[in-house]
């Protein structure tokens, strides 16, 4: 009988799903593969987040990002960059099989992040409750480290990372009031997301200040 209750238990524990634990480490190299003028905006390290499994990918932020004029959150929009801006930089390794938020298969490798803004136009009702995103763009194309701010332009040039028509795209969450002291990363075991949190250098005017930023970087959107 004791035995049967050790089986029994042993299959339980066996039947409980092992949470991969993810973590975030420095990576003290600059990304390869952009331009001389988009390396140059990016700040020299980036960080690196794998869980137990191995790499889900390296990021690097901006160096600063200019900021909108008297920015207030509401409750659609979180952020305070500009459309278009350059926010940084995101690398899958080879052998990952990497998707945007809406699903789309990426390819292994570099792409530049770029702020955009989901349409308010009724086709992505369920997708966030934010319109904040960046748009993740290939570096062969991205090579201008200026802002798009033409949103058709901006939407054309992420298409191209995805193979669709549709820009790639990784979902900003509300970000906390104050940047954390280092960057970190969580799981929403919920939905299934991995959510890097770093800061960048915001500049209004001659005023810099820290500005946090949560973005997915694994998992899908459920609408």
């Amino acid at each position: 009988m004791r035995s049967f209750g050790l089986s029994l238990l042993f299959c339980l524990l066996a039947a409980v799903p092992v949470r991969a634990e993810k973590k975030v480490e420095p990576l003290a190299e600059a990304p390869q593969g952009l331009s001389e003028e988009v390396t140059g905006a990016l700040q020299p390290a980036g960080f690196r987040v794998s869980d137990d499994a191995g790499v889900i990918c390296d990021i690097w932020m901006a160096k600063e990002a200019p900021l909108k004029p008297k920015f207030k959150p509401s409750l659609r929009v979180k952020y305070p960059f500009q459309l278009g801006q350059l926010v940084g930089a995101i690398r899958y390794p080879e052998g990952s099989k990497p998707s945007d938020f809406r699903g789309q298969p990426l390819k292994p490798g570099l792409y530049t992040l770029r702020y955009g803004l989901q349409p308010d136009d009724g086709n992505h009702l369920g997708t966030s409750d934010i319109r904040d995103f960046l748009v993740g763009c290939p570096p062969e194309k991205d090579q201008k480290a200026a802002r798009v701010d033409d949103l058709k332009k901006l939407f054309k040039l992420s298409s191209g990372a995805s193979g669709t028509t549709h820009p790639s795209i990784y979902l900003l969450t509300p970000p906390p009031e104050k940047a954390a002291d280092k960057p970190g990363v969580t799981a929403d075991e919920e939905k299934k997301l991995t959510i890097f949190e770093g800061a960048l250098t915001g500049k209004s005017g001659d005023e810099s200040s820290a500005v946090p930023v949560k973005v997915v970087v694994q998992g899908k959107s459920e609408g």
